[in-house]
């Protein structure tokens, strides 16, 4: 019938994207804040980067160049004798939660980039007001990020890192004084593409670049309540 030929052709309520209204074409135009600037807002079919080096998943970074101190982190790195701080339920940070698993969403304005990350619920905000680095904010897992445009791309800065976080699953390294700069192009309505810059003196004798392109996730995907329990087991039983 006609009418459930049109229901079919509108967003439902067991997605994340606006309710009723048609399926918007992913080849079509970039949606625009009120500025002019493109809106980032949705949900992300980010790249999985287990291994940043993985020369299996285009956009890898093909050598790793270690200072001597950051060639000890790597080489001494024990995650099965000696942990792995994700496992203690400890933030992410930036990288490896774009390059992780699970969902994540932007909510966009013109003053702010809003992250939800679905693992473990996270949240950070990246501060588009024109505001520098916060010189009174103590090192924090995500640190502090404020974005700039450059034409119509974003460009995110964060510093103030407090070193304890990985690039990846499998453990590569980076110290306090490390610096991440990602840039985030919107070519269409469906399709971001992204980039993410380290530059960290103390572990890497240059910068290096991840390039990835995220789509967006079906619609029909919501992003779900998570919750990191280590060490609660006693109370979750009771």
């Amino acid at each position: 019938p006609a009418s459930v030929q049109a229901q079919s052709q509108v967003t439902t309520v067991d997605g994340w994207y606006k309710y009723g209204v048609p399926f918007p074409d992913m080849n079509g135009p970039v949606p625009r804040l009120a500025s002019g600037k493109p809106d980032f807002s949705g949900q992300w079919n980010t790249t999985r980067r287990g291994d940043i080096t993985d020369t299996r998943i285009p956009g890898y970074v093909a050598q790793m160049p270690y200072t001597a101190w950051g060639q000890r982190q790597w080489d001494n790195y024990d995650p099965v004798n000696q942990g792995d701080y994700a496992g203690s339920c400890q933030p992410f940070g930036w990288s490896r939660t774009v390059h992780g698993p699970r969902l994540m969403r932007f909510v966009h304005t013109e003053d702010l980039l809003l992250v939800l990350a679905e693992q473990d619920t996270w949240f950070h905000t990246v501060y588009l007001d024109g505001r520098p680095h916060d010189p009174n904010m103590f090192p924090t897992w995500w640190g502090d990020s404020v974005g700039h445009w450059d034409g119509d791309t974003l460009v995110v800065e964060t510093t103030n890192m407090n070193g304890y976080i990985k690039l990846d699953t499998i453990g590569h390294p980076i110290s306090s004084q490390a610096k991440f700069t990602q840039t985030f192009k919107r070519v269409n309505f469906g399709t971001i593409e992204h980039t993410f810059t380290v530059e960290d003196p103390k572990t890497y004798t240059e910068p290096f670049t991840i390039h990835n392109t995220w789509p967006l996730e079906p619609l029909q995907i919501k992003m779900l309540e998570y919750s990191c329990m280590e060490g609660n087991l006693e109370n979750l039983a009771t």
